[in-house]
């Protein structure tokens, strides 16, 4: 019996080979209608592959664009927090927490206005020229004594939880508009001519 299958099996193939090569020399209707009908399931299960495939390029690019523009966007605000956290560090560490929300703020409305780097680091980091002293004089007076690194310290934290507070806005605005300030013990001449919107600690804050 396990000969005869044998057998079988090895005739089935010459036996469908002749069967096909009949129906393509004698043109027989019926059979190329069968040989169309076994071809049909092949073509079907091309088409699927085709159709999956194709929908599969089309699809990874998206992802891998959206991806990409979260990747994009979480580096930009973990760079910015840095900058923010550390301009309220230097600036304001040792003044209350209103104050070091105030200029968090300020640095912030400074990035979205049109007359100010529309970034924070821009912001924290801008220097602009000065005929009298002849050099540059950066706006955060910290930033022009080098390379500066905050401790690791309860101060640094708090900073870095203000920083995160003012960026996403999760904190009631304590001087709303302000894009200047200066110590309580100085009065520079540009004073005059902005309007004061409050004096926190330290600092007069100005729109």
């Amino acid at each position: 019996m396990f000969t005869a299958l044998l057998q079988e099996v090895r005739i089935w193939p010459v036996a469908w080979r002749r069967r096909f090569r009949l129906y393509w020399l004698h043109g027989e209707k019926g059979n190329l209608v069968f040989a169309g009908a076994l071809a049909v399931p092949f073509l079907a299960l091309g088409l699927i592959v085709y159709i999956a495939y194709g929908e599969r390029l089309r699809v990874e690019p998206a992802q891998f664009e959206a991806a990409e523009r979260q990747a994009s966007a979480e580096r930009k605000r973990a760079t910015d927090l840095e900058c923010l956290a550390e301009n309220v560090y230097f600036e304001a560490r040792g003044e209350p927490i209103d104050g070091q929300y105030a200029v968090a703020e300020v640095t912030l409305n400074r990035a979205r206005s049109k007359y100010f780097p529309h970034s924070v680091c821009g912001v924290v980091h801008e220097a602009h020229w000065d005929p009298i002293r002849k050099r540059y004089v950066a706006h955060f007076s910290w930033t022009e004594l080098g390379p500066m690194y905050p401790q690791d310290t309860a101060a640094w934290k708090q900073a870095m939880a203000v920083a995160t507070a003012a960026y996403d806005d999760t904190h009631q605005a304590v001087v709303p508009g302000a894009l200047f300030y200066h110590a309580t013990d100085i009065r520079p001449s540009w004073a005059k001519t902005k309007r004061a919107v409050g004096t926190i600690g330290n600092h007069v804050f100005y729109r």
